[in-house]
């Protein structure tokens, strides 16, 4: 058996309706259900007990011990970075080349974008960008440059395009005018900075559609989106890899600007003639 949660995450899609409120739980109270007998899970998760003996088998335990042993082995495991580093240097040590071992998990998780989203989740995703009144991206920390990245681009040929940063506490003031004609897209990677969680949930109560971009159904932004692009992030490293969700983020930005051809193309010819007007690039 693998990760408790990469196999709660993997197989979330699959559950029933209820099963998936057990695995709701038990994604953000790990720490709390080591504690807990089935029946107890049950009641916080407010199933049936037989819902969560339903769910333990349907990710292939045997038995509730053996379940429970999968979370305390999940637990020990420190999530820290610097744990991180030493455990990714013990699985690469004595491999071939780091290099290809790297770039071939990057491979497989670009490759995996096709199967987690559906085509027609992504073209809904499209529609609602090029349908709103102004488009707020959100991403922090390690997440901000992917969201820079895509504000960066679109803005090339969207009127109206914010990038949200915590800048000097201004949020309030930035954000008094959204409502449901905007679009929300909520960056957010493992581990979750919770400033994009609580900021992404405020927008939400204002009736603003959600786009969530993160790597798991599970995880809090994809709780709280209204439509969620997974993109796996996970490297034999100490790090996550943000290739997949780069690539995502480029099929996005292109599909965008082709069903917007019309606006688009002359939104790029007038910036090419400030870039001339300015001396932006080396001839």
């Amino acid at each position: 058996m693998g990760d408790i949660l990469e196999q709660i995450s993997a197989n979330y899609q699959t559950f029933a309706p209820r099963q998936r409120k057990v695995a709701e739980y038990l994604f953000h109270n790990l720490d709390q259900a080591i504690l807990l007998n089935s029946t107890q899970i049950a009641a916080k998760a407010e199933v049936s007990q037989a819902t969560v003996t339903r769910f333990i088998t349907a990710l292939g335990f045997s038995g509730f011990s053996k379940f429970k042993r999968s979370i305390a082995q999940k637990l020990l495991e420190d999530s820290s970075t610097s744990t991180r580093l030493v455990e990714s240097a013990k699985t690469l040590k004595g491999r071939t080349s780091v290099f290809t071992d790297i770039l071939r998990g990057d491979v497989e998780n670009i490759g995996a974008l096709s199967s987690q989203i559906p085509e027609e989740i992504f073209e809904e995703a499209v529609n609602r960008l090029c349908s709103a009144r102004t488009i707020y991206i959100l991403g922090l920390r390690s997440s901000y440059a992917l969201a820079f990245y895509l504000a960066f681009d679109l803005r090339f040929f969207l009127s109206s395009v914010k990038l949200i940063d915590l800048g000097v506490g201004d949020i309030p003031e930035r954000l008094r005018n959204v409502g449901p004609p905007d679009v929300l897209v909520a960056i957010s990677f493992k581990r979750y900075t919770r400033e994009t969680v609580k900021i992404t949930e405020k927008v939400k109560k204002k009736g603003v559609f959600v786009l969530g971009i993160t790597n798991s159904e599970l995880s809090p932004i994809a709780q709280m989106s209204d439509r969620v692009l997974i993109a796996e992030t996970r490297i034999p490293a100490y790090f996550e890899s943000f290739t997949a969700p780069m690539s995502l983020l480029n099929a996005l930005i292109t599909a965008i600007a082709i069903k917007g051809k019309k606006t688009a193309l002359p939104a790029l010819n007038d910036l090419e003639k400030e870039f001339q007007i300015f001396e932006t690039f080396e001839q």
